[in-house]
C-alpha cells in the first residue's frame, strides 16, 4: 500500500512509483520536486477508498481521525463528500482556492481543458452571506465558468444549485 506522511493540512508521497500511480494517472494532487502534495480532502477520499495509508508520528491515522483532524478547516466533512460523490460521477476535481470556493470542476482532461464549474460547498442550514453569493458569481462568470453551490443535508444528501449572472 502506497504511504503518505500528514504534514500540516496535506498528505505527501515520495514514491516515484506511487506519484505516478495517483498523479499521473488518477489525476489527485500536484507535483512539485518529484514528491506529490495531496489536498486534505484528497488524502480523505484516497485513504478510504484504500489507496493510501496516511502516517503520523509513525503511526497510521485511521479515517474517522483524518475527519477529525480535518474539522480545523470550515465545513470538511460536507466538502469530501461533495467532492467523492463528483469524483463518483466520473469529474475531475481540484481545488478553488485562487477563486474563494471549495473546488474547481472539469468534465475532461485537466491538462487540455479549463474548469467547467466553481463550486462552494455549505452545510443546509448554515447562515451564507447573500454579498458572498453574488462575489462567487461575478468571479465564476469573469473567469467563464458556472457557478454551482452544493448544499449537504444532515442525511449526507447533496442538493446543488447552478447560479448563473444575468444581464439585460
Amino acid at each position: 500500500m502506497i504511504s503518505a506522511t500528514l504534514v500540516e493540512n496535506r498528505m505527501i508521497i515520495k514514491d516515484s512509483d506511487a506519484v505516478s500511480k495517483i498523479h499521473r494517472k488518477r489525476g489527485f494532487g500536484e507535483l512539485i520536486d518529484n514528491k506529490l502534495y495531496l489536498t486534505f480532502v484528497e488524502g480523505i477520499y484516497l485513504s478510504e477508498r484504500g489507496m493510501i495509508k496516511v502516517i503520523s508520528d509513525e503511526k497510521e491515522v485511521t479515517f474517522e481521525e483524518l475527519l477529525k483532524i480535518g474539522s480545523a478547516e470550515q465545513n470538511i466533512l460536507a466538502k469530501y463528500i461533495v467532492f467523492k460523490d463528483l469524483k463518483e460521477k466520473g469529474y475531475h476535481v481540484k481545488t478553488a482556492f485562487k477563486y474563494g470556493c471549495a473546488f474547481r470542476v472539469y468534465r475532461g482532461s485537466i491538462e487540455e481543458e479549463h474548469a467547467d464549474y466553481i463550486i462552494d460547498v455549505f452545510m443546509e442550514g448554515e447562515k451564507i452571506d447573500a454579498n458572498i453569493l453574488a462575489a462567487h458569481v461575478r468571479i465564476a462568470h469573469s473567469v467563464k465558468k458556472d457557478m454551482v453551490f452544493a448544499f449537504v443535508d444532515t442525511d449526507n444528501d447533496i442538493t446543488y444549485y447552478l447560479v448563473k449572472r444575468v444581464t439585460f
